[in-house]
């Protein structure tokens, strides 16, 4: 089906390139020539559309150069979003005995595993907890969390992960979002 419009396509080009030449020479006074100019570039671009038409595959609508250039498309949705501010007076610096209010937007499970780790993912652990979400949850989950004491001042990361049954029965931990990064001053 595609080379019976490109062979269309190159016979109509041929021919409308001798007509251009025509209409060329008599400086656009024969109307003859106009004429067929016209009705060959008609032919041309009904044999272009049929050669894409004829190119695409399977079912649905068929890409053309007369379709709009944007399209839009369902974007997936992010899911356990993971942030965490500090209570009364926000920022990211915090003293031991501070509240951490923890968010959650778009929870996907049911049940969520924190840990604080003094500096980078490999040092010291300083503070670990679970939080269960309730069956009437919203879209955004709050939930607070009291830094335990500890004599660790720096940088503080902590890492969240959601827990869940598998097909065994075993509980497993599966990591969500990227660390977050707090300050221990005072």
């Amino acid at each position: 089906m595609r080379i019976k419009y490109l062979v269309i396509y190159l016979v109509v080009g041929v021919a409308f390139v001798a007509v251009s030449l025509w209409a060329f020479l008599s400086n656009g006074r024969s109307a003859k020539a106009v004429r067929a100019k016209y009705k060959l570039g008609g032919i041309m671009l009904t044999a272009w559309a049929m050669l894409a038409a004829a190119s695409c595959e399977g079912p649905g609508p068929f890409v053309t150069c007369y379709e709009p250039v944007v399209e839009c498309y369902d974007v997936a949705m992010e899911t356990d979003v993971v942030s965490v501010t500090v209570k009364d007076y926000g920022g990211n610096k915090l003293k031991p005995g501070d509240t951490m209010v923890f968010s959650i937007e778009n929870p996907m499970y049911k049940e969520y595993h924190f840990r604080i780790i003094a500096g980078d993912p490999q040092a010291t652990l300083i503070q670990e907890f679970n939080y269960r979400i309730q069956e009437n949850n919203t879209n955004t989950v709050s939930f607070e969390q009291i830094l335990a004491p500890t004599d660790f001042r720096g940088t503080i990361t902590i890492v969240s992960a959601a827990v869940y049954e598998n097909q065994e029965g075993q509980t497993t931990e599966i990591g969500i979002g990227s660390a977050i990064y707090l300050e221990i001053v005072g």
